[in-house]
């Protein structure tokens, strides 16, 4: 059990100084789990992905989830799971780390627009607890390799995991169901210069345990960009 190897999937982690960690891995899934001290999960969370939306002026409209797979069992299978690197030709994807870094860039061909996105967990000197947590920023670039206007969308999805990481138990669907005292809750944030999402549950009292506590998913509105949430 003390001799844990999860393969060759990995990507740099997300935090990983000190409190938690978890990771996407450069088949664009949020699948290494560390959050709890001592408790280790591997596991594909469909839900937690980043999509695009794309439609030139003169063209069809397309959106796809920025995975190189389709989740198992036919999860999410209303999406489209179609993103598919290495398929022979140069520049149909690459993926590239140091930490506390990683880039993801996406083919253009296969999108109609170039995509970027730098990964990185904040290190403040001389500030160890908020550099300990699990915390990253997703900066996105987006190029139009055509002559005609494009309009681009990012979709950020999270499922509330307030909970699952309670003990080593695996099956995420199967966890929440059978954890429904927690009963999850969310709530928006759109105060000050931040907009998104925070993930909670009902709870009788402060937060006590290692486990507990809040995930939120968010982003600054920049000029020229339209920002929505639900």
């Amino acid at each position: 059990p003390s001799n844990i190897d999860d393969g060759f999937w990995q990507g740099a982690p997300v935090g990983g100084f000190g409190a938690g960690t978890f990771s996407r891995s450069y088949r664009g899934n949020f699948e290494r789990w560390h959050v709890k001290a001592g408790v280790h999960k591997y596991e594909d969370v469909p839900a937690d992905q980043f999509a695009v939306f794309v439609q030139p002026r003169d063209g069809p409209a397309k959106a796809v989830a920025l995975s190189t797979g389709k989740p198992l069992n036919g999860v999410l299978s209303g999406w489209n799971w179609s993103y598919q690197p290495g398929t022979g030709q140069p520049g149909t994807g690459e993926y590239a780390a140091l930490y506390p870094k990683s880039w993801f860039v996406y083919d253009a061909q296969q999108l109609g627009v170039k995509l970027t996105v730098e990964q990185f967990s904040p290190l403040l000197p001389g500030n160890y607890q908020e550099s300990s947590y699990p915390v990253a920023l997703y900066n996105w670039y987006a190029e139009n390799p055509s002559d005609q206007p494009v309009t681009v969308s990012l979709l950020f999805s999270w499922t509330n995991m307030v909970g699952w990481f309670r003990d080593p138990s695996s099956g995420f669907g199967s966890a929440l169901s059978n954890q429904d005292k927690n009963r999850y809750i969310s709530e928006n944030m759109g105060d000050g210069k931040m907009q998104g999402i925070v993930f909670d549950r009902l709870r009788t009292g402060a937060v006590r345990d290692e486990w507990d506590g809040q995930f939120a998913i968010a982003t600054k509105a920049e000029p020229g960009m339209e920002v929505t949430y639900m």
